[in-house]
């Protein structure tokens, strides 16, 4: 079996068949997607329970199926897993075995639906955690359950009853982990049953059930009837009380708004009445709702801001409303949020956290990205045009991303109406695509935002304004990132490339980016995260290990190495390394063998079985390497040796070899990396070589090296077979620095050395500060008063 994820729940098990077989192959070791997806049908559809417990897993881990076919394909996938899950929760539990836990088919298919349970499903779940009688089906029954109660119009006192039956079953055996996710569970039926479940969580001697508890009697309208408790249970708790007392003592405090936090409300009573409505609601609807309207209507900027705050934050009204409810008050928050736009900013002292324009800054959060239209190009124009604060142009750009995007969305279905109008119609309908005024205030925006790219008096915006640019704009978007790419600024740079690099138009700039990246420095200080982001892009995986400044300037090989870095198959892959391999040019040597040996190169793609193919070559290559003398920066010894090591492969002559090596190299990363071979090389062969034997020691003995390469020579002969290092070890003892004596000493702590060289290890011992000594010095005295 290949290596890769197997599955959750069935480890031990056998498929019937070599189809299913293979199928699940092809999900541990993926070669394409349309395999993949083709694979995960197989078993999902196969009517086997292993095998379809199999799929389950899959499709709930790390979104397995998203790499191959991205979030349409959970969309797509999503019903016949739901429809599988339901056929193997019909099932009785499957039975403990050697090879499985009890009830696994109930786990996967509940673990599948984690995210996918409807209203319909609550019975099922019900019946599973009735039937469960291990963590794993519990712990998966609550997470679904969660997803189904949240999707019921009304509560199912069924499945409430069941997890309180899992919170407080007294014959169940279950631990505290378990019984607090199904108190979790039960936040999200609003009933009388599970409200007073969550009350006795609260009179509960554990704290941990005490604090879910309290929890779900914030949320869901129970919080009004409950806050006495809720306080007076929490301030029985400790301040560093875990996870999740933080967010009942939130829940306390309310949530105030973002930008407004010790702002005053100039002691209005009506508007202090409705803020503290919208903080701690009474649980009426209709109370909450005039609440939030006095607030938003009022001629107060600080209450209007604070109304802002709380339709754009999700601890606002998302804690209290429905997502359709919000979305109802957009346009009328929309539209008053324009209005304070056009008042001035409001001065520093009138919200002391945030300080000038506040009023702005709220409005413009609230419009955000999500809710302006194309008519609305000149309004926010005018805003960045006089805006004076990083934080109102750093809102205002947002704004004008949905203004840009939307537009271009409108302006393809105007054009489209027109293309389907007759002639005679089109003669008498407006073009508002063309020259016209709303033409005018688009291009007028779309010159504001670039500036932000360009213009260094406005820095700090770049990274937001290529965004609003490049994803709002499309192909318009181009000579901008263009020129952007030409930017002296690194950043600006790294960024307008890292635009251009995306999936949509790598390919019409694939020349000019291989161009780009190939002349950045290998070591990258600022934006080096997106900059291996574009090099990923561009050129696929790790450029190599000990090569990454060098470019194959012969295109054949070239070719070679961009299949390495992005294979379309393993046997073309195999076929680019022997191309590098026979190259006779150092670099392609190197840059394959790189690619052989390290975890990111041919490991990443096709497992570890497969340097098996190629190996005879590399190893041959690689000893050539090493044969050859070294290159001023070591490369190409950094490279075989590595190659050597990870093959572990061993023939007489490769004692000889190292010595050469150990002698000759110059370059301290090319001795240690020689010293990790060597250590392999002597622990898994029965090889003395006595002039090896000899280098290591000189090299431990040597004061001009640094200790820690000395420690690892003394490393490397505590790794001899037989007794062939021990004079060597006996010399090194007699070094000053206290780190080589204890790595000496630790290689004469092993029997029969122990026994011949106590006296020396004695002495030495007592020479030793018993406080900061090195960790070699704590074993020998381990081994000492074990011996004693």
């Amino acid at each position: 079996m290949v290596a890769g994820f197997h599955s959750f729940h069935w480890e031990g098990c056998e498929l019937p068949d070599a189809e299913l077989e293979q199928a699940h192959d092809e999900l541990m070791a993926p070669t394409e997607g349309q395999a993949y997806l083709h694979a995960f049908r197989t078993l999902l559809h196969s009517g086997h329970t292993v095998a379809a417990g199999i799929a389950l897993d899959h499709f709930q881990c790390s979104g397995a199926l998203t790499r191959f076919g991205g979030e349409s394909a959970v969309t797509q996938y999503g019903p016949d897993v739901l429809a599988v899950a339901r056929e193997l929760l019909r099932q009785p539990p499957t039975p403990e075995d050697e090879d499985t836990s009890a009830g696994a088919n109930h786990a996967s298919a509940l673990n599948a639906m984690m995210n996918l349970a409807q209203a319909a499903d609550v019975d099922l779940i019900a019946d599973a955690l009735a039937l469960a009688t291990n963590a794993n089906v519990r712990s998966a029954a609550c997470s679904a359950a969660a997803t189904a109660l949240a999707a019921a119009e009304t509560p199912s006192p069924r499945l409430v009853a069941a997890l309180g039956a899992v919170a407080f079953g007294e014959s169940l055996d279950v631990d505290l982990e378990e019984r607090t996710e199904a108190l979790h569970a039960v936040f999200e039926a609003d009933d009388p049953e599970a409200t007073a479940l969550l009350v006795r969580a609260t009179e509960s001697g554990e704290r941990r059930m005490q604090v879910y508890g309290a929890l779900g009697l914030t949320i869901n309208g129970r919080f009004h009837d409950h806050r006495e408790r809720v306080e007076r249970l929490a301030a029985t708790w400790p301040q560093d009380a875990e996870y999740p007392a933080s967010l009942v003592r939130e829940a306390l405090t309310g949530f105030h708004s973002i930008y407004w936090l010790e702002a005053r409300l100039d002691g209005d009573p009506e508007l202090e009445r409705a803020h503290a409505e919208l903080m701690f609601p009474t649980g009426s609807e209709e109370a909450y709702h005039r609440a939030f309207r006095t607030l938003l209507h009022s001629g107060n900027p600080v209450a209007v801001g604070i109304a802002f705050d709380y339709f754009q934050s999700w601890q606002g009204l998302g804690h209290f409303l429905h997502e359709d409810e919000i979305e109802a008050y957009a346009p009328e928050v929309v539209a008053r949020a324009w209005e304070v736009l056009g008042d001035p900013p409001s001065p520093p002292g009138l919200s002391p956290r945030t300080g000038e324009a506040a009023n702005h800054i709220s409005a413009l959060n609230a419009i955000g990205a999500r809710w302006p239209q194309p008519s609305d190009a000149r309004r926010i124009a005018e805003v960045l045009e006089r805006a004076t604060s990083d934080e109102v142009r750093d809102k205002a750009l947002w704004v004008a991303y949905g203004v840009l995007d939307t537009d271009e969305t409108d302006e393809a279905e105007e054009a489209e109406e027109a293309e389907k109008a007759d002639d005679g119609a089109a003669e008498t309908t407006p073009d508002h695509t063309a020259d016209g005024p709303d033409r005018a205030d688009r291009d007028r925006l779309v010159d504001l935002v670039s500036r932000f790219v360009f213009d260094p008096s406005l820095s700090g915006h770049h990274e937001t304004a290529l965004r609003v640019l490049g994803e709002a704009l499309g192909p318009e978007a181009n000579p901008l990132l263009l020129r952007a790419l030409a930017s002296d600024n690194w950043d600006i740079h790294v960024q307008a490339a890292w635009r251009l690099s995306r999936s949509e138009l790598i390919d019409e700039h694939r020349e000019l980016l291989e161009e780009t990246v190939e002349g950045w420095p290998v070591e990258v200080m600022s934006s080096a995260h997106d900059a291996d982001l574009v090099r990923r892009a561009v050129f696929g995986g790790m450029h190599s290990i000990h090569w990454e400044d060098h470019r194959l300037a012969d295109p054949d090989l070239y070719r070679a190495h961009r299949e390495l870095r992005a294979p379309s198959g393993e046997e073309t892959y195999h076929r680019a390394l022997r191309t590098l391999l026979d190259s006779g040019q150092e670099v392609a040597v190197g840059i394959a063998l790189d690619h052989w040996h390290h975890d990111k190169g041919l490991e990443s793609h096709f497992g570890e079985q497969a340097r098996a193919v190629d190996a005879p070559k590399v190893l041959a290559r690689a000893r050539e390497a090493l044969h050859r003398p070294p290159s001023p920066t070591g490369a190409g010894h950094l490279s075989a040796l590595n190659a050597l090591r990870v093959a572990r492969s061993w023939e007489p002559g490769d004692a000889a070899l190292f010595t050469d090596i150990l002698r000759q190299a110059a370059d301290p990363e090319v001795r240690s990396c020689a010293l990790y071979t060597v250590s392999g090389f002597l622990y898994e062969t029965n090889t003395a070589d006595g002039e090896l034997i000899s280098t290591l020691g000189a090299l431990a003995r040597d004061e001009s090296l640094p200790v820690s390469l000395r420690t690892s020579a003394l490393g490397s002969l505590r790794d001899a077979p037989g007794d062939a290092a021990t004079e060597e070890l006996v010399r090194a003892t007699g070094c000053q620095e206290l780190e080589v004596q204890a790595g000496a000493a630790l290689g004469l702590t092993d029997e029969p050395r122990l026994a011949d060289h106590r006296d020396l290890l004695t002495r030495l011992v007592a020479s030793w500060p018993t406080e900061g000594a090195p960790w070699a010095a704590g074993l020998v005295r381990e081994s000492l008063e074990a011996r004693d």
